[in-house]
């Protein structure tokens, strides 16, 4: 019959089939095979080998993860049960990278060994073995040992993010000559076993250790090192541990430690352009010169309170570079002066209590505060071109600037905001003296109106 439809057949390249499968989920991927002759082994064809654990299962079946050991450990056992199924009949030439996302413990060593080894031989690019657990019940239970003998000879590897695992100490280990990005998650560090991996990674551009166990002093050598982070750490009391840093090329540290000690940090990268803080103290372990060359710093959680000088005034008096400057979240903190020519951004949110803030930045561009109101801040700089005051925790206080200087002026506020501040007092009168909304932009346009008058009087009569 003519007007019978006719079956139309729709040929497409491998790379193109592989990243529409490479959006499906696993369960998805295999219930394509009945779809068609065609696709019945094409999804072994698959290059970015993602297992999710809730991509193995019904989500109407698993909605989270057992409460009970013992449901714990059939839940694993099915979830491994299924990965070794599908690696066996996978038929692909080449993987590109492999990612496992479930809570598995060192019972499962050889299965995820064989999914390794499998990978690298097709030429994995990236592994991601993300294999925390969230369950108090589960924190006896002894992690996945992981081998780097199994990485040995790889040169294709580029990004290894490594989560609560063992990890054994390489011997004699050859490998990851092109790794450029290595995380370490929830596992244990020490400076024998970092030194002979890092000394493998000889193209290594970003590494972090996040919520590790840090058992010795540790040095931290990369010549071709651009970005590190250490956060979420935490560091005992009686056994404080040092950081050592040599890298050449290093432009950003992040470092966060939860608690009160922080590790003792020196820092040899003249290169060094971004520094992220937060912990209680800084000066004492850390100091500032390391941070000579740093631009942009943000500073979060110090409490450390030392006489006669304060730590925003040695920030300053030791770092003449700095450019973009943040306080968040900073107690102890005595009257401040802040002095700098190169300053163009400035940020202190939730400070504390202090009562005076005297700012001199001839290049300040913009200046944002957040906070209690109970102080003073004197603002001289002539490029300053916005401001941001969040009033949210204003009670009954005025806003807390004094004067600021721009130019050859001296006005309550910078030119560019006047407008913004009357608009924030129409709605303030429309929330809080209940009149209407035309009312209250009437009333903040004829205060703007006097404000200007005034203000070109005053400069008239100067």
């Amino acid at each position: 019959m003519e007007n019978r439809s006719k079956k139309i057949k729709i040929q497409l390249p491998d790379c193109i089939l592989s990243q529409i499968y490479s959006k499906l989920g696993l369960k998805d991927l295999v219930k394509t095979s009945a779809l068609s002759k065609l696709w019945r082994h094409e999804w072994q064809l698959r290059k970015h080998l993602n297992f999710d654990r809730h991509d193995m299962f019904d989500h109407k079946k698993v909605k989270g993860l057992p409460k009970t050991f013992a449901l714990l450990q059939g839940f694993q056992s099915e979830y491994v049960t299924r990965l070794d199924q599908f690696m066996l009949h996978y038929q692909g030439d080449m993987i590109d990278s492999i990612r496992v996302n479930c809570p598995l413990s060192y019972e499962h060593s050889d299965v995820i060994g064989r999914l390794i080894s499998k990978g690298i031989a097709k030429g994995a690019k990236r592994i991601e073995l993300l294999l925390s657990y969230q369950n108090s019940f589960c924190l006896d239970l002894k992690p996945f040992e992981f081998s780097f003998d199994i990485l040995s000879g790889t040169d294709t590897l580029t990004y290894l993010h490594l989560q609560n695992c063992y990890l054994k100490p390489p011997m004699e280990f050859s490998g990851l000559k092109n790794l450029r990005t290595l995380v370490l998650q929830l596992v244990d560090v020490t400076q024998n076993w970092l030194e002979g991996l890092l000394s493998n990674c000889i193209y290594l551009v970003n590494f972090t250790l996040d919520t590790c166990e840090i058992n010795s002093d540790l040095k931290i050598i990369g010549p071709t090192l651009f970005r590190l982070k250490i956060i979420n750490c935490c560091v005992k009391i009686t056994d404080e541990k040092n950081i050592h840093i040599i890298a050449s090329n290093l432009s950003s540290i992040e470092y966060s430690c939860n608690g009160v000690s922080v590790h003792t940090m020196n820092i040899e990268a003249h290169m060094l352009s971004k520094f992220s803080f937060r912990g209680w103290k800084i000066y004492e372990p850390v100091g500032f010169s390391g941070l000579k060359n740093v631009t942009t710093i943000v500073i979060d959680g110090v409490r450390e309170i030392l006489h006669p000088t304060n730590i925003v005034s040695l920030l300053f008096s030791e770092c003449l570079q700095l450019e973009d400057v943040t306080f968040k979240n900073c107690k102890g903190i005595d009257d401040t002066n802040i002095t700098s020519p190169n300053l163009r951004h400035l940020k202190i949110i939730d400070c504390g209590s202090t009562q005076r803030i005297d700012i001199n930045a001839l290049n300040l561009a913009s200046f944002e505060y957040s906070g209690h109101t109970r102080r003073n801040i004197s603002v001289t700089a002539p490029m300053l071109s916005r401001v941001f005051w969040n009033a949210a925790n204003r009670v009954k206080d005025p806003h807390p600037f004094g004067p600021i200087t721009i130019g050859q002026s001296r006005v309550a506020v910078g030119p560019k905001i006047e407008i913004a501040v009357w608009c924030i007092a129409a709605f303030l009168l429309f929330k809080y003296v209940c009149v209407t909304v035309s009312d209250a932009l009437c009333i903040a346009k004829i205060g703007h109106n006097l404000y200007r008058c005034s203000h070109n009087l005053d400069l008239n009569m100067r």
